[in-house]
């Protein structure tokens, strides 16, 4: 194999595949990608089993071939080579020599064929929509999935199409649940799968990375991103998501309605003294507005008023302040509405005037 091709676009392609690739894995041949090169131009292979990322760029191609190399090799070498300079990579004797300009590297290489191949269902539900919505809607929720690896069901997002074309994310970690949505220009029927974190993460940096339409193709056992000329493929995990629908307040009577940064601000600024395991914060509403204050056992305190909209009866609710932030940090809007109804009851939060994604979260007692 030797291939020429420019360095920005095979230093994106190899941190592409860099990123799937498992570090830590007990089959080593893992820790490579697969290059294959052809008259076709050149892709890029990498997988850990359980997700795998193929993608292809355009090159000039003067011998065709195959090899796998170090994924974290490549990727240093290729990240510090000059970025005007053309790379030359060729394999032979078991080596592949990297060339740009002045600089030399020859690594190690394993033959292509020992590389499992990536498994690809025909996908039987095929959703089309811009990737940009897509990585919109990931950012939106990504933040509540589990890190709990003993409910492996509530570390990934739940995919959900219904029969009204709506395409629905949802995560939750059992404490807080994020919900973002979208109505589909087309039918695609209906589907309900659970997707890896991982997976997830990816499928984000390829929609954030494609202007126009991406495709997710979704069978019993596997999801597959289409974005471009990447294609992203990912077991599913094979568990029951939650019934989330009846976590999530209906008709909640008091509406609170703050702006967005200000709030935000006087959180961060009263975490400061909120217990550092708990991050517990109370928020007191009234007519007067939301005054907000933290404590700790060593007896420091803060509390900070702020003007906010508020029509209902008083309530004085707490709740880990990092679960508000977070939910704060993902809406867009200039205001949100907290939908309230006692101290003992989830809150709903939301973008003013956006329905698109919302928020649940549950007190605190303090």
């Amino acid at each position: 194999m030797k291939i020429t091709l420019s360095r920005t676009p095979l230093l994106q392609l190899v941190q592409r595949c860099q990123s799937i690739v498992e570090k830590r894995h007990t089959i080593p041949i893992l820790a490579n990608v697969l290059i294959e090169a052809n008259q076709d131009g050149i892709t890029m292979t990498a997988t850990d089993l359980e997700v795998g990322i193929r993608s292809h760029i355009d090159g000039s191609v003067e011998e065709d071939g195959t090899a796998t190399v170090s994924a974290k090799k490549l990727f240093e070498i290729i990240r510090e080579l000059d970025a005007e300079m053309d790379v030359s990579l060729t394999t032979g004797n078991g080596f592949i020599s990297i060339v740009s300009g002045s600089s030399r590297f020859r690594v190690n290489t394993r033959p292509a064929d020992e590389y499992p191949a990536m498994a690809e269902q025909e996908g039987t539900i095929k959703i089309v929509l811009p990737g940009n919505a897509l990585a919109d809607m990931i950012a939106a929720t990504s933040f509540a999935m589990s890190t709990d690896e003993t409910r492996k069901y509530l570390t990934g997002t739940l995919f959900e199409l219904d029969d009204s074309q709506n395409l629905r994310l949802v995560t939750t970690d059992g404490h807080r649940l994020a919900l973002s949505e979208i109505r589909l220009q087309q039918a695609a029927g209906t589907a309900s799968c659970i997707v890896p974190k991982k997976a997830v993460i990816e499928i984000r940096k390829l929609c954030e990375e494609n202007q126009g339409q991406v495709e997710l193709l979704i069978s019993e056992r596997q999801i597959r991103l289409v974005a471009g000329s990447n294609t992203l493929t990912s077991k599913l995990i094979d568990a029951r998501f939650p019934v989330y629908q009846d976590v999530i307040p209906v008709n909640n009577p008091n509406i609170a309605r703050i702006e967005r940064t200000a709030f935000d601000q006087i959180l961060r600024r009263n975490m400061i003294v909120a217990n550092e395991f708990t991050h517990d914060i109370r928020l007191n509403f009234s007519d007067q507005g939301l005054d907000i204050s933290a404590h700790n056992s060593e007896q420091e305190e803060s509390e900070e008023h702020l003007a906010a909209e508020y029509p209902g009866h008083e309530v004085a609710i707490g709740f880990n302040g990092r679960y508000l932030r977070d939910a704060l940090g993902a809406i867009r809007a200039s205001s949100v509405c907290m939908e309230l109804k006692d101290e003992l009851s989830p809150v709903l939060i939301r973008g003013e005037d956006d329905e698109q994604s919302r928020y649940v979260i549950m007190p605190m007692r303090i």
